[in-house]
This record gives C-alpha cells, sequence and structure tokens, in this order.
C-alpha cells in the first residue's frame, strides 16, 4: 500500500473515531448534566 493511501485511511479512521465517541457521548451523557455544568457560572478549575 503506498504511503498517500495509507495516511488517507488512518485520517479517515481518526474522524471516524472521533463522530462516534461525539454520538456515544450525546447518548451517554444526560441533557440536565450538560445544562448544570454550562450554567453553573463558576470558573471551571
Amino acid at each position: 500500500m503506498k504511503a498517500g493511501t495509507t495516511v488517507a485511511l488512518y485520517g479517515l479512521l481518526l474522524v471516524a473515531l472521533f463522530f462516534a465517541s461525539y454520538l456515544l457521548a450525546g447518548v451517554l451523557v444526560p441533557s440536565e448534566w450538560v445544562d448544570s455544568w454550562a450554567n453553573s457560572g463558576g470558573s471551571g478549575h
């Protein structure tokens, strides 16, 4: 396999993994938790 093809496949795999983790987080984390965290008003640290 040529180097360019390998890099392209790894790039597509990386995009697919990020997309899958985004979808999984949307399913596992309740929106109430996200809203309360975003509206907490703290410094975050």
